[in-house]
């Protein structure tokens, strides 16, 4: 377990909350365990990269014209992307790396990821659900793309 800071980078692939509000982050190499809830590391990594959570919230709200269970843009350079499976407030929500998802298929009640370096985890989400926000995550990358073409004309 680890009492230290940490920044959301383009190899985190899941935050995923325990019972004691600590943290389980899947990075593509290891499994790290802070003692630090899943909100906490994500306003940090906003702050880190020079926003807020709730600035990057509005952002995707703007956007993406929704209010519920939104993506959002921790850092833009990179892309990286973080969307949850349930309300940002549920104390059991996950949030799922965009850019490192290369699948995902339907197990009945739970949804398996496959992440680029082939680890998988399983997740108590609907197939359905899982999809929706992975579209979400997915428009909003492509208008951070388009508004990045833009901005280079």
């Amino acid at each position: 377990m680890n009492n230290e800071q940490y920044e959301i980078s383009s190899t985190t692939c899941a935050l995923i909350p325990k019972f004691d509000l600590s943290t389980v982050i899947v990075e593509e190499e290891k499994s790290i365990h802070i003692l630090m809830p899943i909100q906490k590391i994500i306003e940090y990594s906003c702050a880190y990269y020079g926003s807020s959570f709730q600035g990057r919230i509005i952002g995707s709200k703007y956007a993406l014209g929704s209010k519920y269970k939104l993506p959002i843009i921790i850092e833009e350079s990179k892309e990286l992307i973080f969307f949850p499976t349930l309300s940002a407030e549920n104390e059991n929500c996950i949030w799922i790396s965009l850019n490192n998802i290369i699948n995902y298929q339907n197990c009945g009640n739970y949804t398996e990821i496959t992440f680029k370096n082939n680890k998988k985890i399983k997740i108590e989400i609907s197939y359905r659900s899982f999809e929706n926000q992975m579209l979400r995550a997915t428009k909003l990358l492509l208008i951070l793309k388009s508004r990045k073409n833009e901005a280079k004309l």
